[in-house]
């Protein structure tokens, strides 16, 4: 039985598709960006787009502000992809000279780290790429920004092929895409109620990607020491008041030191604690490079990007969200207990 599928959908009548093709076809130097601690929607998108644009002729730079975490390190072209805190010369070099920039996966460069000031200093034409809710606008000349989207590497395989047809992507960029699809929605877990999402993973199987082994990669990468720290904050640092449906996760830098555990290694802990029945809502607080971050996330009761930005100013999904605290890693659980009505 041979099935095709390369039906096109479009989210929104708005997007600049061919705005988009002028601009890129008129530049000669691009750089893309996405956020610091990057996930496999950041590394995903950002390396399809390398492959997507380097077949246009223009000379194209990548880089993420802490580099592409190990448990990435895998994806096509990811070690093309420099690091802004370890190529620091090279990535303002490449900025100054960009007459292009596409921003992916970040609702505006104030997630782009030790990068943040030399993207808004630069004069070139800047693209959005996101499926974050209220991107900051006045930082790009065009957007393609769509929230219901199940993540940006889902927007990129739709916008490529608006661009350029399935020409534009291959074996390589394929993988990167399902990659960045499946992280981002749990392996289609969540952030998954919308046709598209199926269809586009199901348009990049016919590109000849191992979705088994792309699986793998993501999902069975821990090493001893990660696992052991998962169960040590499982039973250790795990507040759970199941009455008010909430869960309540607190890391030091000295946990993470003690364990010998990095803060990329924490992926997908906050997601362990929501497979409890009885947790509609989990906040992970963890102390990380001098500050300390939040991860929220919620299956249907609580709107946790309206949360984070209550808090501190965060954002994200209704689903899942994250935040930066400007207070005390004390101050910041204490905060985060009385959002949550947790008096333990």
């Amino acid at each position: 039985m041979k099935i095709e599928q390369h039906t096109t959908v479009c989210f929104d009548s708005g997007w600049p598709v061919a705005a988009l093709r002028d601009t890129i076809a008129a530049s000669h130097k691009a750089v893309l960006v996405a956020h610091t601690n990057a996930d496999g929607d950041a590394v995903g998108s950002v390396t399809a787009m390398l492959g997507i644009l380097g077949k246009t002729g223009c000379k194209v730079t990548a880089m993420l502000p802490d580099g592409v975490p190990d448990d990435l390190s895998w994806l096509p072209r990811a070690s093309y992809v420099l690091c802004g805190n370890a190529d620091g010369d090279r990535c303002r070099t490449a900025i100054g000279e960009a007459d292009l920039i596409v921003g992916l996966d970040i609702c505006g460069f104030s997630r782009t780290g030790c990068l943040e000031q030399w993207l808004h200093g630069s004069t070139a034409s800047k693209v959005l790429v996101d499926h974050h809710e209220e991107p900051e606008t006045s930082s790009f000349n065009l957007m393609v920004s769509e929230p219901r989207a199940s993540s940006t590497c889902e927007l990129v395989y739709w916008l490529a092929t608006a661009l350029y047809g399935r020409d534009a992507l291959d074996r390589d960029t394929a993988t990167s895409l399902y990659t960045g699809i499946c992280t981002d929605t749990g392996t289609f877990s969540y952030s998954n109620d919308r046709s598209s999402v199926y269809l586009a993973a199901a348009n990049l199987l016919g590109y000849g990607i191992d979705p088994m082994r792309i699986n793998r990669q993501i999902r069975n990468t821990f090493t001893a020491a990660r696992l052991r720290f998962f169960g040590f904050a499982m039973s250790e640092r795990l507040i759970v008041d199941e009455g008010k449906g909430v869960a309540l996760m607190t890391l030091t830098a000295d946990d993470m030191r003690r364990h010998g555990v990095q803060s990329h290694e924490l992926t997908g802990l906050v997601n362990e604690v929501m497979r409890l029945r009885s947790v509609d809502c989990a906040v992970l607080v963890r102390e990380e490079d001098g500050r300390v971050r939040l991860s929220l996330r919620s299956k249907e009761r609580f709107d946790v990007n309206r949360m984070a930005a209550e808090l501190f100013g965060g954002g994200g999904h209704k689903r899942a969200a994250g935040a930066t605290s400007t207070l005390t890693m004390a101050e910041t659980v204490q905060a985060v207990k009385e959002k949550l009505g947790i008096d333990a």
